[in-house]
């Protein structure tokens, strides 16, 4: 038998048996109030590995392999780590909690662990009764605080077919509270939220039911979510046309002037009966506009403006001129980097300013949260906002299962989107899995949780030494589309941020 442990920056493939930072002990420092994590590798262990902890707490989860059947994106042009492997390949994703006993599936078993820090640790994990392997772990710093703005798009209704839980039902609730829970945990601090039921009645007047929307406003608030997303006023007609949509009618047109006087001013009182109308919500216009659409948004955001000048206005939105319609701008890492200048602009306005990633970028070796690139490339996306100073991040989906496909069998799926048709680069629609109990994280929303800690502890070492923060961060993270692949590097760049933090 052969086991080992390697670094948690490091994806684990049921084919591989080499890893950059394969040790025979675990030994490390950690964040106090967080996680030592890491992976126990193993193979030419049997049909069965057996994982006992002794002398603390440890978390454990056996890594379920995924398949990519292809490099959408990737068809020409290949560059070192883009893609990582060719399709079609597994990579070990899903991380199922397991009390340590693991019928063992593929040539290569991994083993995720996770041991909580409140004091240095000092245990042992012996491995089918044969193996021993030392854990020294030092506990560094305090519990960090929670200043990213992290948003990422939950989709509730999307889970129901997976865990057979009709939506609403009592069952569904309790899963839904699962999945928020397990967002929260990963440091994921605002959350979309639907528009209310909305209907004509006889008199063809518009009716508002807030209901639902006030009740899981309050579980998020309650669930520790600090700022709730209202869904855009409308969506797009089609990419290269000048309409936005709302409720089935021109945005633009008087019908649709009278609609939104109706429900901005209902949703307004509603916001201020709640004493809501404090910061703890934003609106969206119409998602991601573009040169084509633009004047019909800065319009439909001046009426929207016009009777609910509380809320502040936020879209994922690159460099279009939508400028003075916007206060919270999310624009894709290579829009902002090829635009930094306009956008540093805005934000000397007064703006907000954050990034977000989705099937785009894929080329140039812009890092995403995809399974064919690195796990590097999604732990790197927070140390972009404190090397560009962005204030939040953004991603489209957490769950967004296209149609009935398997998630556990299909990883690029297709994708419509106001006509356009896309294959989906192998994970992009997923960070939680549906398990049979409840969701199952990721390696990459895993990756994201630690990424969001480095990025607090970045920040606040910066108050005290911002040369040093900055030097830190550029060992590894130079910019959206160059970054330190070697994991033993980053390791040592972690090592020493923890250093920095503790004595802070």
């Amino acid at each position: 038998m052969k086991c080992f442990i390697v670094d948690s920056s490091e994806y684990i493939y049921p084919d591989i048996k080499c890893y950059a930072t394969a040790a025979d002990s675990f030994t490390a420092s950690a964040l106090r109030g967080s996680y030592a994590t890491a992976r126990l590798v193993a193979y030419d262990c049997g049909k069965t590995l057996t994982v006992e902890v002794k002398g603390a707490q440890c978390e454990m989860f056996e890594e379920i392999a995924i398949p990519v059947e292809s490099n959408p994106g990737f068809d020409e042009g290949f560059m070192p780590h883009f893609p990582e492997r060719i399709a079609p390949f597994s990579v070990y994703d899903c991380e199922k909690p397991t009390d340590g006993r693991i019928t063992v599936k593929n040539e290569v078993t991994s083993v995720y662990l996770r041991f909580p820090v409140s004091a240095d640790i000092s245990a042992t994990i012996t491995v089918n009764g044969v193996k021993t392997i030392p854990v020294n772990i030092t506990a560094k710093g305090k519990p960090v605080p929670e200043t990213l703005q992290f948003l990422m798009g939950y989709a509730p209704w999307m889970f129901t077919q997976f865990h057979g839980a009709e939506f609403g039902s009592e069952k569904f609730r309790e899963l839904d509270i699962k999945y928020l829970k397990m967002l929260r945990a990963a440091h994921q601090n605002r959350a979309y939220i639907r528009s209310p039921w909305t209907k004509k009645n006889e008199n063809g007047d518009w009716e508002f039911d807030f209901r639902y929307f006030i009740r899981r406003a309050e579980m998020l608030f309650d669930l520790g979510f600090k700022v709730i997303h209202i869904d855009g006023v409308g969506f797009r007609k089609a990419w290269d046309l000048p309409d936005i949509i709302c409720r089935g009618m021109d945005a633009m047109s008087y019908e649709c002037y009278l609609y939104l006087s109706k429900y901005l001013t209902a949703l307004r009182n509603v916001l201020r009966e709640k004493g809501w109308l404090d910061g703890r919500f934003t609106i969206g216009i119409a998602d991601e506009p573009n040169r084509f659409n633009a004047t019909t948004y800065r319009a439909l955001a001046g009426m929207v403006r016009r009777f609910i000048p509380e809320l502040k206005i936020y879209d994922a939105v690159s460099y279009v001129e939508v400028y003075g319609a916007i206060d919270i701008w999310a624009p894709r890492v290579d829009e902002y980097e090829k635009y930094q200048s306009h956008f540093d602009q805005f934000r000397a306005d007064g703006d907000e300013m954050w990034h977000y990633v989705c099937l785009f970028p894929r080329e140039h070796g812009y890092i995403n949260r995809f399974m064919d690139i690195p796990l590097l490339a999604t732990r790197y996306l927070f140390w972009g906002n404190y090397k560009y100073d962005l204030s939040g991040y953004l991603h489209w989906s957490v769950n967004n299962y296209q149609g009935e496909l398997d998630p556990y069998e299909k990883s690029c799926p297709v994708h419509v989107n106001a006509g356009s048709v896309s294959i989906l680069p192998p994970g992009d629609d997923k960070l939680i899995y549906p398990g049979e109990d409840g969701p199952l994280m990721s390696a990459r929303l895993e990756a994201h949780r630690e990424s969001a800690e480095e990025y607090e502890m970045l920040k606040a070492v910066s108050l005290h030494d911002k040369k040093l923060a900055d030097e830190i961060c550029e060992e590894v993270f130079h910019s959206f589309h160059s970054v330190e692949f070697d994991a033993l590097k980053f390791r040592a760049a972690r090592e020493r941020l923890l250093e920095a933090y503790d004595k802070i």
